[in-house]
């Protein structure tokens, strides 16, 4: 193919992120578009193709510069005569060339030609020069002016990368990163045969089994992608054998009928047993209790776990031993005189009003009264498991300490069972949406702790996670600092893109100058799950999406007796 000529660079060529050229007409190409630019790196290799992307574009015309005033509309031409006075700069930002010593996209450390050609690009150079794999990619979508018609440039992520190594997706309402968020778990279970457990504060991804049955989005508009065309069918199909099997959508709710209602009695209630969770996580989802209350608290824990020797612990036990049954843990023959000593009765009716209050507003323990308890095995799968899974924990509705505590425990016991040597679980992906409420900067939250510990542990045991926000700049850096794929949308908000720029160094100053502009569903992608930072059009899901503002409209309706506008 015969590569169009748009321009030629000008001036100093040494800035690889302000090489300039001359474009050959305002209608050459557009700003975001990607040009290849000959280069020769050293005397003793051949050229090669630099890959760069107009980051701007100016354009200006002598006679109709604001300076003239009004004597250019007295300004008079023969005819025929011809005119211009204008001209075209484009700013480019270069990428790099893909050194073949080392098989890396390196920037170029020879400044370019200047009057060199700078030339279209196409799918196959493209293609070519990022080497996106499809068998260990996820496909999330087309780079922008790339993506319809014949000359689509799919984009890869590094599934091994983007699921261990950690993912931020961070834009402002609107912008499409629930979405985004969708497409990626649902291509990780149905054609990667993954683990996600996705914590879902507003119930969006549950709609996916809405009514207890898979529900699929219409693509009324049809889909222009043909890999969307081929592989949506393959996740629907592949959802389906999952879900019949006893994986695949996988909802898990607190024990109300209201979410039984929901999903017409096919979702899973949560049994949590509380007799699992370190004490650090007990001082958590309890907090501000004193020195005097955790001692009664640990005491009437571990009197319980002698007593009820087998599993499943009733959670109701323990609340008797803090009350009516203190007596009976005062004459456990294992405590110290001290212990024994430090049972007072006050620090353990309070130990037990706060238990009571959690037990109360989450409604996710286990007792007697529930047939079985929830089996974080039977949730994640062990490695020789062979059916992908996505779990949806459903917290609409619930207060956000009680969304906190509900995630931590579950997050607790994901990473216990990881760690273990002897029976760990699969690998897996944990999805925390509205991440800046899990695990806040500066402020305190009961799911904070873990979140911390699985951002730096988890990678090592096979738990990665991914936090979603629309104020990336209220999330924990230690947290965010982790996460080494970032899916930027639109952001507006001047803290948010200074916090962008903060959290890598892959992302320069012409990338943040685009995120405000974004439209819904583009994306800025950068990070090690993919070769380098690009600007991507998100493909098309298969579930249905839960996030969508409503057609409010539609549901208002017309007035009575109202003849239309």
């Amino acid at each position: 193919m015969k590569h169009q000529v748009l321009g030629t660079l000008v001036g100093n060529t040494g800035d690889p992120t302000k090489v300039m050229m001359v474009m050959s007409s305002s209608f050459s190409a557009r700003r975001g578009e990607f040009v290849r630019i000959s280069h020769q790196e050293r005397d003793s290799e051949p050229a090669c193709d630099v890959l760069g992307r107009i980051s701007s574009i100016s354009r200006v015309n002598a006679l109709y510069d604001a300076g003239m005033g009004s004597s250019l509309t007295e300004l008079e031409l023969m005819p025929g005569a011809r005119v211009t006075g204008e001209s075209v700069i484009g700013k480019i930002e270069l990428i790099g060339f893909n050194d073949p010593t080392t098989g890396q996209i390196r920037i170029p450390r020879r400044p370019l030609d200047p009057g060199a050609k700078v030339q279209t690009v196409d799918y196959h150079f493209l293609s070519a020069f990022y080497e996106f794999d499809e068998q260990s990619g996820l496909h999330i979508g087309n780079l922008v002016g790339y993506d319809r018609g014949d000359n689509i440039v799919p984009v890869y992520l590094d599934v091994n990368k983007l699921v261990t190594e950690h993912l931020a997706v961070l834009a402002m309402t609107g912008a499409g990163k629930s979405y985004t968020v969708g497409r990626i778990i649902e291509r990780l279970v149905a054609l990667h045969n993954g683990t996600v457990i996705v914590f879902d504060p507003h119930g969006e991804y549950g709609r996916a089994l809405l009514g207890g049955k898979i529900q699929f989005g219409s693509h009324e508009s049809g889909i222009d992608d043909p890999r969307d065309q081929r592989s949506l069918p393959m996740i629907q199909e592949s959802l389906r054998r999952l879900t019949e099997a006893g994986a695949g959508i996988m909802v898990y709710t607190p024990q109300s009928p209201a979410f039984r209602h929901k999903y017409a009695g096919k979702n899973r209630e949560l049994a949590l047993q509380f007799d699992h969770f370190e004490m650090d996580d007990i001082s958590q989802i309890l907090p501000g209790l004193t020195e005097p209350q955790q001692r009664v608290l640990d005491v009437a824990i571990r009197y319980w776990r002698s007593v009820d020797a087998t599993e499943p612990r009733d959670i109701n036990r323990l609340r008797h031993f803090l009350s009516d049954g203190l007596d009976d843990v005062r004459q456990w023959d294992e405590l110290s005189q001290a212990e024994a000593a430090a049972l007072n009765s006050r620090s353990a009716a309070v130990a037990s009003m706060k238990l009571s209050r959690v037990l109360a507003e989450a409604q996710a323990f286990y007792s007697a009264a529930l047939a079985e308890p929830t089996n974080i095995y039977e949730m994640t799968g062990r490695p020789s498991d062979r059916n992908g899974k996505l779990v949806v924990i459903d917290l609409q509705g619930l207060s956000d300490t009680t969304k906190q505590i509900i995630t931590a425990l579950i997050s607790s016991e994901v990473l216990q069972a990881a760690s273990s040597k002897s029976d760990p679980i699969r690998p897996c992906m944990l999805i925390y949406e509205e991440g800046h409420n899990f695990a806040p900067a500066g402020q305190a939250a009961v799911s904070h702790r873990i979140i911390r510990k699985i951002a730096g542990e988890g990678r090592k045991f096979g738990v990665g996670f991914a936090v979603i926000s629309q104020r990336p700049s209220k999330l924990d850096p230690d947290v965010t600092s982790q996460c080494n794929t970032l899916i930027v949308m639109r952001l507006k908000n001047p803290d948010d893109q200074r916090f962008i720029a903060r959290t890598s160094d892959m992302v320069s100053q012409a990338d943040l100058d685009e995120l405000p502009s974004l439209s819904t569903g583009e994306a800025l992608i950068f990070g090690r799950s993919i070769a380098a930072p690009l600007l991507v059009k998100i493909g098309t899901k298969a579930l249905m999406h839960g996030g969508e503002s409503p057609d409010v409209l539609r549901v208002w309706g017309r007035p009575n007796g109202s003849a239309g506008s």
